[in-house]
């Protein structure tokens, strides 16, 4: 059983908590309130996960190894490019016919 001085701590240090985490909360509110400041924190919390989890990260992008840069002896990949941009344009055909 706790004594009538124990219950007061308590309560001035629950006290002393929620306004703490008030002001906290409402500094917050006002640092966020301006876009530039949003912009950092976004870059800083991205930064920070990028840390934390780093292989994260490199699960959640796209595998493209040769983007933009096809070799030109590799035959099924010129050939699967050729097939793609036919489809692009006979769509475009169908579509405007």
């Amino acid at each position: 059983m706790q004594t009538a001085s124990q219950i007061r701590t308590t309560n001035k240090l629950f006290k002393t908590q929620s306004w703490a985490l008030i002001g906290i909360g409402t500094g917050a509110l006002v640092w966020l309130s301006f876009k530039p400041n949003r912009i950092k924190t976004k870059m800083k919390i991205k930064d920070f996960k990028r840390r934390v989890r780093p292989h994260h990260i490199e699960r959640t992008q796209l595998p493209i190894n040769k983007a933009g840069h096809p070799d030109p002896m590799d035959v099924d990949d010129n050939k699967m490019v050729e097939e793609g941009a036919m489809y692009s344009v006979n769509y475009y055909n169908d579509k405007k016919q």
